[in-house]
């Protein structure tokens, strides 16, 4: 089993991701365009801007950038989408599916690595493409259905 932290910079990835998780499903669970949805909506964004550039600082995995960081440009490209669209929402038409789309990625994508993460601390190194791609691919997959299922027809009030 590997340690859960390794440095000060993976300390602050730890309680990012804490706190990226409780604000975004928060923010997903909260009704759209109220007070809370946008305050939790913000502090997801922000603390997904540490998790995400911390995460390109650890390197304990394979000491190279890895899939582990390509993981992590899909998510700032999903919360890119996400927080853009919401930014260009005077000239992007249907803005709020695309804001949607990228938020609701990028908190899948965050428990899709939660999944990943968490599995393979478990099981020795030698099953790590298993351990890891396996569960965060059902997490993607589950997540991109229900995004589907959820997914906004029309307008919502923001």
């Amino acid at each position: 089993m590997t340690a859960l932290v390794h440095s000060p910079i993976s300390v602050i990835h730890l309680l990012a991701t804490l706190l990226a998780l409780f604000t975004g499903t928060g923010s997903l669970l909260a009704t759209k365009g109220t007070q809370r949805h946008r305050w939790l909506g913000w502090a997801y964004v922000g603390s997904m801007v540490l998790v995400l550039t911390t995460a390109f600082g650890i390197y304990t995995l394979f000491g190279r950038f890895g899939i582990v960081h390509w993981g992590a440009v899909g998510s700032a490209v999903a919360l890119l989408i996400g927080t853009g669209s919401l930014a260009l929402r005077a000239v992007v038409e249907r803005w709020w599916q695309w804001h949607y789309l990228g938020m609701g990625t990028s908190v899948t994508s965050l428990y899709a690595a939660l999944a990943g993460e968490s599995i393979y601390r478990l099981l020795p190194a030698n099953y790590f493409w298993w351990s890891t791609l396996g569960p965060a691919s059902t997490v993607l997959f589950v997540g991109a259905l229900l995004l589907y299922y959820y997914y906004p027809v029309t307008r919502v009030r923001l």
